[in-house]
């Protein structure tokens, strides 16, 4: 998980609240408006999310993804419209399904870890294998919700990180992986990658 750093509020959304101030969330599907709106607002997350979902790092776009309400939708009514309670997220479905829509309307406030929450980073730590784990209690229990140890997740963290590996040179690394392209996108699981950049790895020290 990387943390997620809003820009303010946009104003098509702000201006659409204040006009259909009774609406929620739902009722956006009900209206080419409300779903042109909803898009809108999904490319704007996106945008700010270096075009990553923002639990579990895979690249995303606007085929692929889904506004994702951190407190539910169900358990939170007054919160559906909140800005500060969205994010875009992947949309991985079936027997794998990860991250929203593994979590559905399940959520504990006291455990789950945030992508917007200042150094929600250090809940997580990241293995050469591609696996992830929680520090403590809130980050084993949001790994455990949003499935992030998925087999395939797993499997694509691990060839990302031999890809790092591979390089053997800090500035590289930093420039292909952690820097956002010409299209403000970030490499996938760049949150796993800054993890082992800090540290030191991929080979980084022996080659100093």
């Amino acid at each position: 998980m990387k943390k997620v750093n809003r820009k303010e509020e946009p104003d098509f959304w702000k201006k659409y609240k204040k006009i259909h101030s009774k609406e929620c969330y739902a009722d956006l599907k009900k209206s080419v408006q409300g779903n042109i709106l909803r898009r809108d607002m999904r490319d704007f997350l996106l945008r700010s999310q270096y075009g990553l979902c923002a639990y579990c790092c895979r690249r995303i776009n606007l085929d692929n993804s889904l506004i994702e309400h951190i407190k539910p939708q169900v358990a939170y009514p007054k919160e559906t419209m909140n800005y500060g309670n969205l994010i875009a997220s992947c949309k991985n479905e079936g027997e794998n399904a990860t991250c929203g829509v593994k979590k559905a309307d399940l959520y504990d406030e006291k455990f789950f870890v945030s992508p917007l929450e200042e150094d929600c980073e250090k809940e997580f730590v990241f293995y050469p294998n591609g696996q992830i784990a929680g520090v403590g209690m809130r980050g084993e229990y949001t790994c455990k919700l949003l499935n992030l140890n998925a087999y395939e997740l797993q499997r694509a963290r691990m060839a990302q990180y031999k890809a790092c590996a591979s390089f053997q040179d800090e500035e590289m690394i930093y420039m292909y992986f952690l820097t956002p392209d010409e299209n403000g996108n970030l490499a996938a699981y760049s949150d796993m990658i800054q993890f082992f950049y800090d540290r030191g790895d991929f080979g980084i020290k022996e080659s100093k």
